[in-house]
């Protein structure tokens, strides 16, 4: 696994995911896995992988929808998973798989700067992890450029705190105990950054992605890159 720049412009975050979050989501993989794991099925069905195609999966964590996407792409197809957070990584590479010849590596690095080739990939996908980045303009166009004309793009990511209750009413029984703080910048990286579709729209818009759609619970995102680049 290669080694993300620890100055880049998401070096906050990458701390944040090498130190307690990514720990803590390591140790926790197995409940958090069957938690999020029908929202990332869902995702996936709406991407809808084909035997043969060669697919990224951005923010792939311990690596359950990796080994999902590899598994309908077949051994004919590939998928890389990135991450900045070496913890999660590591349990990723860990996973017993069905099949030892599924088609999937995992790779640590950033994105939103790394490397992610140009042209290589039929699809992108995320679970929960396209949240996080300083520049998601900047971001979602690294990830356009790793796809080829005519590439898809699926993710899942969550809807406002207020419509989350699994954070929302840990949070409100804590404040009457913390000292006050200002409310957060609701477009700053973290989970709920792309609460508001009409944001993310423009994001990906501005990446040059085209045909925008959203559904379902949470907030379900699929996008196409243009048949010619």
């Amino acid at each position: 696994m290669a080694q993300v720049q620890e100055m880049s412009p998401n070096a906050q975050q990458i701390e944040y995911w090498n130190a307690t979050a990514g720990e803590t989501w390591a140790q926790l993989q197995e409940p958090l896995d069957r938690q999020i794991e029908p929202l990332g099925l869902a995702a996936i069905d709406v991407l809808d992988p084909a035997k043969g195609e060669h697919i990224i999966d951005i923010g792939c964590g311990c690596g359950q929808t990796s080994l999902a996407l590899a598994a309908r792409v077949g051994p004919t197809g590939s998928v890389v998973g990135v991450d900045i957070s070496r913890p999660m990584l590591a349990v990723a590479q860990r996973r017993p798989r069905q099949a030892l010849d599924l088609p999937v590596v995992f790779r640590q690095l950033d994105a939103q700067t790394g490397d992610l080739g140009q042209g290589v990939f039929d699809a992108a996908f995320s679970r929960f992890g396209v949240m996080f980045f300083n520049d998601s303009v900047s971001a979602f166009a690294n990830i356009r450029g790793s796809l080829k004309p005519g590439g898809r793009l699926a993710f899942v990511c969550w809807r406002a705190l207020a419509e989350n209750p699994w954070m929302q009413a840990p949070l409100q029984a804590a404040l009457p105990l913390l000292p006050p703080v200002a409310p957060p910048d609701p477009a700053a990286p973290g989970p709920f950054a792309f609460a508001d579709a009409s944001r993310v729209r423009s994001i990906l818009s501005q990446a040059a992605f085209v045909s925008v759609i959203s559904a379902r619970s949470t907030l379900l995102l699929a996008a196409k890159t243009s048949s010619r680049h």
